[in-house]
C-alpha cells in the first residue's frame, strides 16, 4: 500500500513522545480520508502573509491583514483559537523579519522523499536569500516549541530530497519564536538518516494498523 503524507505531518509524528505518538498516523489517515476536512486552511492566510511580508519588506501590514481574517473567523467553530495563534505568529514573524535580514525571496521547489512505501511531500513555503546563501524555509507554525532534535528529521529529509539543488540550504523555522534551525556540523548525518528510515517504517505500520 502506497502512503503519502506531508513533511509537516511526519515532523508531528517524530516530535511526539509516549502513547500519543502512536495515534498520529491514524489521526492523519482519518483526516486525509475525509474530503471535507482541510486543516491547511487554518494557517493558510498567515503563511501567505509571512511570504508576502518577506517579499514586500512590509511584514507589519502583511500579518495585520491575516489578523483581520482571524477576527472575521472568530465565530467559526472550525477556526477556534485562531486569533490567539495568529497573534503569536504575527509577533514571531515581525521579530523574524528583523533578525533574518532577507534580501530577496524566490519560489522554492516542491519535491518528494521516498522510503519503501512511504512518500513524503517536501514543500518548503519560502525561499530566501540572506547572508550570501539561498535558503529554503519550512515553517513550523504550531504552538509546541521546536528544538534542534525535533527539527533534524525534516532537515535530513529536505537535504536528501533537494540533493539535485546543491545551492539550496534547508532550514526549519519556528515562526512563533523567530528561531531558524539548520543541520549542525557535529551531527552524524548517516546515523540520523538511518534513524529517520526506521521512523518512516514505524509510521507506515501504525498508518496501516486501523485497516488490519
Amino acid at each position: 500500500m502506497a502512503i503519502a503524507t506531508s513533511l509537516t505531518s511526519f515532523m508531528q509524528f517524530t516530535g511526539e513522545v509516549g502513547p500519543r505518538r502512536g495515534r498520529v498516523p491514524a489521526t492523519l489517515r482519518a483526516m486525509y480520508d475525509d474530503p471535507t476536512r482541510h486543516p491547511w486552511a487554518y494557517y493558510g492566510p498567515m503563511v501567505s502573509a509571512i511570504k508576502a511580508g518577506f517579499s514586500t519588506g512590509d511584514m507589519s501590514s502583511a500579518v495585520g491583514e491575516a489578523l483581520t481574517v482571524a477576527q472575521e473567523r472568530a465565530l467559526d467553530a472550525r477556526c477556534r483559537g485562531q486569533l490567539k495563534h495568529y497573534s503569536q505568529l504575527a509577533e514571531g514573524a515581525l521579530e523574524l523579519s528583523r533578525q533574518a535580514r532577507v534580501t530577496r525571496t524566490f519560489t522554492p521547489p516542491s519535491v518528494t522523499w521516498t522510503h519503501e512505501s512511504l512518500t513524503i511531500r517536501v514543500s518548503p513555503q519560502l525561499g530566501v536569500e540572506r547572508r550570501h546563501r539561498r535558503e529554503v524555509w519550512l515553517l513550523h507554525l504550531k504552538e509546541t516549541p521546536l528544538t534542534q532534535a525535533t527539527a533534524d528529521p525534516a532537515l535530513i529529509i529536505m537535504t536528501e530530497a533537494l540533493e539535485t539543488e546543491p545551492d539550496l540550504v534547508p532550514r526549519v523555522v519556528d515562526v512563533r519564536r523567530a528561531a531558524v534551525f539548520g543541520l549542525a556540523a557535529n551531527r552524524s548525518r548517516p546515523r540520523l538518516a538511518a534513524w529517520i528510515r526506521g521512523e518512516a517504517e514505524l509510521f507506515v505500520r501504525l498508518w496501516e494498523e486501523p485497516a488490519a
